[in-house]
């Protein structure tokens, strides 16, 4: 069967993700003691207007089409640190592979720019391959002030079927595949939903 046929079969089923779902839902749930909260915290979005967790161009909205559901999970800590989980639904396989390629067009579209709210910081985006699902890409950037790295954000995003997962650390070097086992393992996972593979 050919990738354009593959990809316009089977229309998602799916109107709303299950809760606790998502690999770090249950975490993120857990009601935090009042010391805890303090140290660290997650926020939890059911919205499909939601930006890509990866979002090269700083979009402040959705930029892809026909998402039927979704879930973010933003993690923070005092180190200070973050992390996040997103789980995108979409129509069909072919709007799901559609919004992993605009994501290739972000990147090369807004590799290097300034950040907006800091002008004297640099952004600076790269890609590398990954492999999870059924097609997959690292992605992360690296901010830099008078020639300094002040942030390394590593991604991935992988494409299962009409569903996108994103997963992103700002702790350590740039090595999305740190990420993979979490990508493969919500890619075997999202299959358990109706109509997504």
């Amino acid at each position: 069967m050919t990738l354009s046929l593959v990809l316009a079969l089977s229309p998602a089923a799916v109107t709303e993700i299950p809760k606790n779902f998502l690999l770090t839902e249950h975490d993120a749930r857990k009601v935090l003691s009042s010391h805890e909260a303090e140290e660290q915290g997650y926020e939890i979005s059911d919205r499909r207007t939601e930006p890509l967790q990866l979002n090269p161009c700083n979009l402040k909205r959705a930029a892809d089409r026909d998402r039927v559901a979704a879930r973010t999970i933003t993690r923070w800590t005092s180190a200070p640190s973050g992390s996040s989980e997103q789980l995108v639904i979409y129509k069909s396989p072919r709007a799901a592979h559609a919004a992993l390629a605009g994501l290739r067009t972000e990147v090369k579209r807004c590799a290097r720019r300034s950040d907006p709210s800091a002008p004297e910081l640099r952004i600076q985006w790269r890609t590398s391959k990954a492999t999870a699902g059924d097609e997959s890409l690292g992605m992360g950037y690296q901010t830099r002030q008078d020639g300094s790295v002040n942030q390394t954000v590593t991604g991935i995003v992988a494409r299962k079927g009409s569903a996108l997962m994103i997963y992103t650390t700002d702790e350590g070097a740039y090595g999305p595949g740190l990420l993979t086992k979490s990508a493969r393992k919500m890619a075997a996972k999202v299959c358990e939903l109706p109509g997504v593979c």
